[in-house]
């Protein structure tokens, strides 16, 4: 028999399926995209090490220490035709059956799924492929998970409430208004006072919102900063790649442009480890590593991966000369620090001067920039905000933000002082050793 609170308890539980499916194609399809990315990029590194072995007279030159990433066990594939005639097979004939196409392609051979990554160069056409099964089975297996895991949740659901809904009807009626009027997308939380009886069902609704919201957030913030990070290597791997390219060069000078790109490459990969970690620490509580940092060795790297960008502004630098040893996580701090350097850098004018100075347990990077009005000043962390006069300069308004969140996770401290005209002072302050 039709009934109004057969109507409206269809109705929510309509409403409770739609967001769960929402949030499960949108999991599913955020990290299989990352995964198809981190494949594509991983690829096409090993293309370009490949391809910087043809000299710019045409003629492929065998590299041992690029085909080491073919060797057997690596995971790793290479095919090179010259003239539609096999060049070069790694890491043996096997490879023969790998189809051969352009860009990047997916396909199976004996149940095992790979990638492949295409591309002519020259009179070469150069293919590299990577097994990716278990990246195929453990998006597999997280899908099949989840989708799991919430359907359970919507089936206890479904046969717990009925019973409590008939008997506050009332009162299921206007949750289910206010269920009705929020978006799948951002729940809202509900009012816990209600009948003790169908509290229960309120507080654990209200648990599952929050988890689903705080979810959703740390999926946002997780893959807008996955493409921030990502972009300073990769500046690297393309400038090391033009001064290749630039003229003919000796086999020393290719070594040292291979190596610089080798270097960059294994940051971007760091850098996904990284905010994987950032991901769990979000999610999970998890704590950062706690191992010795020695700042201003830290600070020179840092220094050493934008000088290109420091030379083009003839930049000066006054550092601190003493040691600064600190407590933390490595990859995390050299993120910060990098961000803060790299923000100093480029709002610096032509000719500027940048100091790092120490100050007792904190690091003080000063610059002669643009500056930030104190209206900005205040806006600054929220991701993606830009002052007015930093939209000027290329960027994503992100930095600061990865800043904040890296330095509460650290347990340290972080403050900025600046003024339009004079320039900006940022203050790091951390654990002592």
């Amino acid at each position: 028999m039709k009934s109004l609170f057969s109507r409206v308890y269809v109705l929510s539980l309509i409403l409770l399926f739609s967001a769960f499916l929402s949030i499960y194609l949108f999991t599913h399809l955020t990290i299989k995209n990352s995964v198809h990315q981190e494949i594509s990029s991983s690829l096409n590194i090993l293309w370009r090490s490949v391809a910087y072995l043809i000299k710019e007279e045409g003629k492929f030159q065998y590299d041992e220490e690029v085909m080491i990433n073919f060797r057997k066990g690596s995971g790793n594939y290479l095919k090179i035709l010259e003239d539609n005639k096999y060049v070069e097979l790694q890491p043996d004939k096997s490879v023969l059956n790998f189809p051969s196409e352009n860009g990047l392609f997916f396909f199976e051979i004996n149940g095992k799924e790979y990638a492949g990554y295409g591309e002519k160069y020259g009179r070469y056409y150069i293919l590299v492929y990577r097994e990716i099964s278990n990246q195929q089975a453990m998006l597999r297996k997280f899908s099949k998970n989840f989708f799991t895991g919430w359907l359970a949740i919507l089936v206890v659901y479904t046969l717990i409430a009925y019973p409590l809904w008939y008997l506050s009807f009332r009162v299921v009626m206007r949750l289910a208004k206010k269920i009705e009027e929020s978006s799948p997308a951002k729940l809202d939380i509900l009012d816990e006072n209600v009948f003790s009886e169908i509290k229960p069902i309120v507080k654990a609704y209200n648990q599952l919102v929050n988890q689903l919201n705080n979810y959703l957030d740390t999926q946002k913030f997780f893959f807008y900063h996955l493409s921030h990070e990502l972009k300073t290597p990769l500046s690297i791997i393309r400038t090391s790649t033009d001064l290749t390219l630039r003229k003919p060069r000796s086999q020393a000078e290719m070594r040292e442009f291979l190596l610089s790109i080798k270097s960059a490459a294994e940051r971007a990969s760091q850098v996904v480890e990284k905010l994987l970690l950032l991901y769990r620490l979000e999610t999970q509580n998890v704590e950062p590593k706690r191992e010795i940092v020695e700042l201003k060795t830290l600070i020179l790297g840092i220094l050493g991966d934008f000088k290109q960008l420091i030379n083009n502004k003839n930049l000066s630098f006054e550092i601190f000369e003493d040691e600064f040893k600190v407590f933390g996580d490595y990859e995390l701090i050299h993120s910060l620090f990098s961000n803060i350097i790299e923000n100093a850098i480029k709002y610096s004018p032509q000719n500027g001067k940048i100091g790092i100075k120490k100050d007792s347990y904190c690091v003080i990077i000063e610059d002669e920039g643009i500056g930030i009005s104190k209206e900005e000043l205040i806006k600054i962390f929220e991701p993606f905000y830009r002052s007015e006069k930093a939209k000027l300069e290329e960027g994503s308004g992100l930095g600061l933000s990865i800043c904040k969140v890296i330095s509460k996770i650290l347990g340290w401290e972080l403050t900025i002082h600046s003024e339009v005209g004079r320039g900006t002072s940022v203050k790091i302050c951390t654990k002592s050793y």
